[in-house]
């Protein structure tokens, strides 16, 4: 071997002892913050709605955590369900609403504002208490099937953008918006086991993070909380 090749070798051993070191320290230290029993808040938004913040919540889901590993997953609909105290601000009083429904709970720009009033409005229906809010928007959904790649939902390929893949699934298939983000949710994780893509699908949702598709808060705990469940999960 000569020694340009030498030199290239052991680039990539060092680049890959990095990356590994990397994702073991993440690991850990979300061991240390999210381990024992959390219930995480997911909320699937639609950007396509004119407002300040990130977008409309259109459906909303929360998972129980024990030890990273999900367990049981409750839908929750958005439709009706509204803030038990909270008065609308301007904004939304100009829309004609005199109540701050989950539906609009991310209209302000302040995400962490907008994520405790969704995380208020799911506990005082629903009665349960989370801890961790992940928001996702339709691209966000779309780079994590790009990234794993052939995606089947309940024995169908997703060809299409996630959203028209769900709205397809409802009209024809006769599944509730629920049963239809759970049915692409586990396709994409069996994705990943099937495709030998694991370590793809942790990279696309870190990158989606930073590219504003995928959001976490408490967002100081993002990239260990990704990856400490992502590898609780997968591996």
């Amino acid at each position: 071997m000569d020694q340009k090749k030498k030199i290239i070798l052991i680039i990539i051993i060092i680049s890959i002892i990095g990356i590994a070191a990397f994702l073991l320290n993440s690991f850990n230290q979300g061991e240390a913050k999210f381990s024992g029993e959390h219930d995480i808040l997911i909320l699937c938004t639609d950007p396509s709605e004119p407002r300040p913040g990130i977008g409309a919540v259109d459906m909303t889901f929360v998972i129980h955590l024990s030890n990273g590993k999900m367990g049981e997953i409750t839908p929750v609909y958005p439709g009706g369900l509204y803030h038990p105290t909270l008065e609308p601000d301007p904004g939304l009083r100009a829309e004609g609403l005199n109540q701050v429904f989950l539906h609009d709970s991310l209209w302000s720009s302040d995400l962490e504002k907008g994520t405790k009033i969704a995380q208020e409005i799911v506990e005082y229906h629903t009665n349960l208490t989370t801890d961790i809010v992940v928001v996702f928007t339709p691209n966000g959904i779309d780079s994590l099937i790009d990234a794993v790649r052939p995606v089947y939902s309940n024995g169908k390929e997703v060809k299409t953008s996630s959203i028209d893949f769900l709205r397809e699934d409802q009209k024809n298939q006769g599944a509730t918006r629920g049963d239809a983000i759970e049915g692409l949710a586990d396709g994409i994780k069996e994705a990943a086991i099937k495709n030998n893509k694991k370590p793809a699908l942790i990279q696309a949702a870190i990158g989606q993070y930073y590219t504003g598709n995928i959001q976490v808060v408490p967002q100081k705990d993002v990239t260990d909380f990704i990856i400490y469940v992502a590898i609780k999960n997968l591996f």
